[in-house]
């Protein structure tokens, strides 16, 4: 998992430099924008992803809010996503939106439970 996050991150900070460094030097088409932005997201789950599972080897428990953070930030990277595609019709966004919703009503759930028991 750590070699995957390592290569994402080395082709994210490799496609920076080549849109900095290739004509015309530092502007970013949208779609490429929207690539980089969808990068970043992916490195930050995979960041998220390996401090679960360490937590997991170290405490042989799973902490339900990381996880549902990171499924947050990948419905927020499907969201990019879709959008540079052009995927975006009504009904796949009302399902995503279905989706955050119900994993943002979640991680409020979860973290009011747990501040209340302590």
């Amino acid at each position: 998992m750590a070699f995957v996050v390592l290569i994402a991150t080395a082709n994210l900070v490799y496609n920076i430099f080549w849109g900095l460094a290739s004509p015309p030097y530092g502007i970013f088409e949208i779609d490429e924008l929207l690539s980089l932005f969808g990068g970043v997201f992916l490195v930050l789950i995979g960041v998220e992803l390996l401090e679960t599972f360490k937590a997991f080897k170290a405490d042989k428990s799973i902490n339900v809010l990381m996880v549902f953070m990171v499924a947050m930030i990948a419905m927020a990277r499907k969201v990019i996503i879709m959008e540079m595609n052009g995927q975006s019709d009504n009904l796949a966004l009302i399902g995503l939106s279905a989706i955050i919703l119900s994993l943002s009503v979640g991680y409020y759930l979860i973290k009011k439970s747990s501040a209340g028991e302590k």
